[in-house]
């Protein structure tokens, strides 16, 4: 838990730009960008391997995910409860729907009253206070169909939580726990993304080829390289986060 983390409210969630759609994911050159890539892309060959048509992200921020989805050639819904992020979705998704709501409102899932075939909730479950969160599984499964799927990432604590907007970071007990709680969902597999020791191994030998005299961009090249081969369906007790697929039972 991260202990300074106050109550945030949606207007604290501004985007000064749609950020996600700086990163270059045809050819990411740095940690994140090679990292937000591999959990992104294996969010989305889950929901197509599942065979949903419709899908909904939940927590859509400035719609970068969202348009992985329609590329995939899904029908898409975003909803945020940040203004200006679903106002950046709707002019740069055209093909989604785009709407503005809080995953914790009781009215939540009655927004759509024709059940998905699936639903993703990619990086949001560690902003959501964590007595709020069981709630929160709940609402979003409810937009979907029974038999559809639920696939949810979020940051693992092998990794420090120094961001001030997450409430905790999660093992997998506690995310099982949650989920249980949360009811009418099944498990189905539970993957690692990232790997927490191989990137501050990397950090440690880039330094020496890319630092603020000298840059050594083929060695640099390499080493990012290695660790995008480190980054999909890593052992859960080095991994950054985890990527979850879910049956809605219930």
């Amino acid at each position: 838990m991260n202990e300074s983390a106050k109550e945030w409210a949606a207007e604290d969630y501004t985007y000064r730009l749609p950020d996600h759609w700086l990163l270059d994911d045809k050819n990411p050159s740095g940690y994140f960008e090679i990292l937000h890539k591999a959990y992104v892309d294996r969010v989305v060959e889950l929901v197509k391997d599942a065979g949903a048509r419709t899908v909904i992200e939940v927590g859509c921020g400035d719609g970068w995910n969202c348009s992985r989805l329609v590329d995939a050639g899904l029908e898409v819904v975003g909803i945020d409860w940040s203004k200006n992020g679903t106002d950046h979705a709707a002019r740069l998704v055209p093909k989604a729907q785009i709407y503005r709501g809080d995953v914790r409102d009781v009215g939540f899932s009655g927004r759509f009253p024709h059940p998905f075939d699936a639903v993703i909730l990619v990086e949001v479950i560690e902003h959501i206070p964590p007595k709020d969160c069981a709630d929160a599984l709940r609402n979003i499964a409810a937009t979907i169909r029974v038999g559809g799927t639920f696939v949810l990432t979020t940051p693992a604590t092998n990794v420090p939580n120094n961001n001030p907007q997450h409430y905790r970071h999660f093992d997998e007990q506690t995310l099982k726990s949650l989920i249980e709680e949360a009811g009418g969902l099944t498990i189905n597999s539970i993957e690692g993304y990232g790997n927490y020791p191989y990137r501050r191994a990397m950090y440690r030998r880039l330094r020496w080829f890319d630092n603020r005299y000298y840059t050594i961009k083929p060695i640099k090249r390499r080493i990012l390289d290695q660790y995008r081969g480190n980054c999909s369906r890593t052992p859960l007790s080095t991994c950054e986060g985890f990527v979850i697929a879910m049956t809605k039972t219930a």
